[in-house]
């Protein structure tokens, strides 16, 4: 597998797919405002809720046994049986809390919110599947046809006064047709799997599942308590402020990604010196773009809201700050799970999951009715740095742990040179109006790749980077 071929495809793709997904949230966010985006957002907090419970650990533990080439046909069919009696478990248990759950969102979805988590859950194990077969860039094209599917489907459903409805109709249809394209792409077929399939993704998920689990509560938490203690405008505001340090993190994701099946495969063929060579040089690459967004952020933060979505929410600026900051330590968790879930030890996650869960909850319940959005967003970023010491003490027991000093070093310092020419710009520059915003980012972007390049280390390891995807 050619890492970097397979990390910057998925780049590639995934940055469509965010400049879609981030316009398409633009306009849901001009054109529903802060409060029924709120909404539409407590829905999604409650589809993946309801997608966790379902999943349990399954798509984790059934891209383990196949990218290790354990019966893949079997594995398969033993996660869909498995997957499918928990799809009713839940179901049942959505319909039997119908009337409560419509209050908290504040529309009653229950019936779409049980077809939407169907469709996403077996298309997300299509998808695993794929990536199990060492196939990770080819699911990128089919995440931007889904992107592209709701967005589309959205707007036009808007256009016809769906309100919120719009939203959650077209995330039934995106998954629907992520599900079909991934099922066209599989070449592992279906099998009838036996008692021990069944038991080798359940030894697997019943950790991997209380991770997956942490992976949701770090996502939804603070969300979901929010729409508890304070106003769905709240949520609307704070959730789109995530949502832009999730494009900050984007590639990191996408790299961690196609990291894993790499990782997985030098693991098992015993390349001990090649996995910790690797896990080293993705801590760099991971935190490449986070150092200067959080630089940049703690600028032009707020004229970012403000320009970007309305004034209404500019409310989450603070938060928006803490949020980013967060993304650093969440940069090496990236690594460090994947790492470790190659070592086959998901109950080190389990465990690092299970403490950083309980400081989640325990904070965001404390901190949120008295502090409110950047209460939130302190209890994620606590609770994350927690969860990432505590993984890295567990993977440095499976294999040394080389934390890049000296490439990191580089990269801060081109972003705190990036960081002063911004300062310099915003004083002599009002940044209210969407080009004024452009050209802001766009100077930054230089002041910062011009840094990085002027870094030997780093200058060689992008070119030596840049000829293995061309080749």
């Amino acid at each position: 597998m050619n890492l970097a071929r397979a990390s910057s495809l998925l780049f590639g793709v995934e940055l469509l797919n965010t400049a879609l997904g981030f316009f398409g949230t633009v306009y849901f966010a001009r054109e529903l405002g802060a409060t029924l985006l709120g909404i539409f957002f407590l829905f999604e907090a409650t589809l993946y809720t309801m997608a966790t419970v379902v999943d349990f650990g399954l798509r984790g533990a059934v891209e383990k046994r196949i990218s290790a080439g354990d019966d893949p046909a079997q594995m398969f069919g033993a996660a869909v049986v498995l997957k499918l009696l928990l799809i009713l478990v839940v179901s049942g248990l959505v319909l039997a809390v119908r009337e409560p759950l419509a209050g908290y969102i504040g529309v009653d979805l229950a019936f779409e919110l049980i077809g939407v988590v169907v469709a996403f859950e077996l298309s997300m194990l299509v998808i695993h599947v794929l990536q199990g077969e060492l196939r990770v860039a080819q699911t990128a094209v089919l995440h931007f046809l889904r992107s592209l599917t709701f967005v589309t489907v959205a707007v036009a459903l808007l256009q016809y006064g769906y309100g919120v409805q719009a939203m959650v109709y077209a995330l039934l249809v995106s998954y629907t047709v992520l599900l079909i394209g991934g099922t066209l792409r599989l070449s592992t077929p279906l099998a009838r799997p036996g008692r021990r399939h069944l038991r080798s993704l359940y030894d697997y998920a019943k950790f991997n599942g209380i991770w997956g689990l942490g992976g949701h509560v770090y996502n939804w938490m603070d969300v979901i308590v929010i729409g508890f203690f304070l106003s769905q405008a709240a949520v609307g505001a704070y959730e789109l402020a995530w949502r832009l340090t999730t494009t900050a993190i984007m590639f990191s994701t996408v790299f961690a990604r196609a990291l894993f099946p790499q990782l997985s495969a030098w693991q098992a063929d015993g390349a001990v010196e090649k996995v910790q060579n690797l896990v080293s040089d993705a801590m760099t690459v991971s935190l490449l773009l986070i150092i200067p967004s959080v630089v940049g952020v703690a600028v032009i933060g707020r004229e970012i809201l403000g320009v970007i979505f309305g004034l209404e929410y500019t409310i989450a600026a603070a938060a928006f700050l803490v949020l980013m900051i967060e993304k650093l330590p969440q940069a090496v968790n990236l690594v460090f799970d994947k790492a470790i879930q190659a070592f086959d030890r998901p109950k080190y996650g389990a465990i690092a999951t299970v403490v950083s869960l309980s400081m989640n909850i325990v904070l965001n319940v404390l901190l949120v009715p008295r502090y409110g959005l950047i209460g939130a967003a302190v209890a994620t970023l606590v609770s994350v740095f927690a969860n990432t010491v505590i993984l890295g003490l567990y993977l440095g027991r499976l294999t040394p742990v080389r934390f890049p000093v000296r490439d990191v070093g580089w990269t801060v310092l081109a972003a705190a040179a990036m960081g002063v020419v911004l300062v310099g710009i915003t004083r002599l520059l009002s940044v209210d109006t969407p080009l004024a915003l452009i050209a802001v980012v766009g100077v930054a972007a230089v002041v910062y790749g011009g840094g990085v390049l002027a870094a030997p280390p780093l200058r060689v390891k992008i070119i030596e980077n840049v000829r293995n995807v061309r080749g």
